[in-house]
């Protein structure tokens, strides 16, 4: 079941392993959750909401009804950050990330047919600048570690993690 819970984890700005605490589940079960592998229990699906403070609707997807999801950045605000959702396609995507990089726009989750973004209220010129990158196809863990040494972060993944979404910050 497809569901936002990297995104909500990366919003607080969380590893596995610290939702994984939270949560009194192992980072693994965290792992196979975030990628769509394990269906939680429903004990566990209240838990993950209660912790969000949001609807089990609003972070996990209906698979029979993909297309009524809301957006987790565009569903509740987090005080003190304007928030814009880009309606993408494979054709303008990498140009959007650019752009919205440059901006100081800040990616919080990859959703279908759009891109959402943050940013702290007043911080349009001291905003940091992002750099963006969406590799597809299966990620060995040793191209996980390359790119955690050279400064990415692991914003999102998309269809199952046919496609990850990274960003660093731009000198």
């Amino acid at each position: 079941m497809d569901n936002h819970i990297r995104t909500l984890r990366a919003a607080r700005q969380w590893t596995q392993a610290d939702l994984a605490a939270e949560l009194d589940v192992s980072r693994q079960t965290v792992n196979a959750l975030e990628t769509g592998k394990y269906d939680p229990s429903l004990p566990l699906a209240f838990r993950i909401a209660r912790l969000f403070g949001r609807p089990i609707e609003d972070i996990f997807i209906d698979p029979d009804r993909p297309g009524e999801s809301v957006p987790v950045a565009a569903s509740v605000p987090e005080p003190g950050f304007d928030y814009q959702t880009r309606t993408a396609i494979a054709l303008n995507e990498l140009g959007i990330l650019r752009e919205m990089g440059e901006q100081g726009w800040e990616l919080t989750g990859v959703g279908l047919g759009t891109l959402s973004f943050r940013r702290a209220v007043g911080q349009q010129d001291a905003a940091p600048r992002w750099l963006y990158q969406r590799l597809s196809g299966l990620l060995s863990s040793e191209q996980r570690q390359e790119l955690t040494q050279q400064g990415w972060t692991l914003v999102d993944t998309w269809l199952g993690g046919v496609f990850h979404y990274f960003r660093r910050p731009l000198p």
